[in-house]
């Protein structure tokens, strides 16, 4: 079953405790599981305003699930070192994912993630739409993954989320040379004003 929501925390932390963090992290991830999230994931960001930053990813059936899991975490001796490395929480947002149908492999191998966020001017069903039309350049070129969703918290609360999956960043360019000549997906750019594009890359999962 499809997960219907994904929650999204980053956390600063210095470069000396990284890797401390990330090892905490992906057993913070099985925790997270455990309490209730479908899966969750570690990871670090690559690009953008954050980069060098961890993510934690969570993708939960309900909000239920979101405060069970962080009642967990209040009690967790995991938790308490992991912000006992200096880590920062800068943000933690909730999105709700849209039903945008995705040819996914069986197995999918999933490395790396391309978040893209943005606002849209057109009703949500039609970029829906657009999206669904979008989706299957992105398997035909590797995509292990492809979740739609729209913000529900925080400073951008109401903007649009694209979280794609990839095996490795030759899929990434692979995807991204495609959508240079798609006019798909010169549509949605045309509808979406997007504000944010970071790659993460998945130190550890759990489910």
């Amino acid at each position: 079953m499809a997960e219907n929501f994904y929650v999204n925390t980053v956390g600063a932390v210095s470069a000396s405790k990284l890797s401390e963090a990330v090892a905490l992290g992906k057993e913070l991830a099985k925790e997270s599981t455990a309490a209730g999230s479908e899966r969750a994931s570690i990871g670090t960001i690559m690009t953008g305003n954050n980069a060098g930053s961890v993510v934690f990813q969570q993708f939960l059936n309900s909000l239920d699930d979101f405060a069970n899991i962080m009642d967990a975490f209040a009690a967790s001796s995991t938790y308490a070192k992991i912000m006992g490395t200096g880590l920062q929480v800068t943000m933690r947002n909730i999105a709700k994912f849209c039903d945008v149908p995705f040819d996914a492999p069986s197995n999918p191998n999933r490395k790396y993630v391309i978040l893209t966020r943005g606002t849209s001017h057109i009703p949500q069903q039609d970029l829906m739409d657009l999206m669904a039309q979008a989706a299957p350049l992105f398997s035909e070129h590797g995509a292990q993954a492809f979740r739609f969703a729209r913000i529900m918290t925080g400073n951008n609360a109401g903007d649009f989320l694209l979280g794609v999956t990839y095996p490795s960043m030759a899929e990434i360019e692979a995807t991204y040379d495609a959508i240079g000549t798609s006019p798909i997906a010169a549509k949605i750019y045309a509808a979406l004003d997007v504000n944010l594009r970071n790659i993460i890359k998945i130190q550890g999962a759990a489910s």
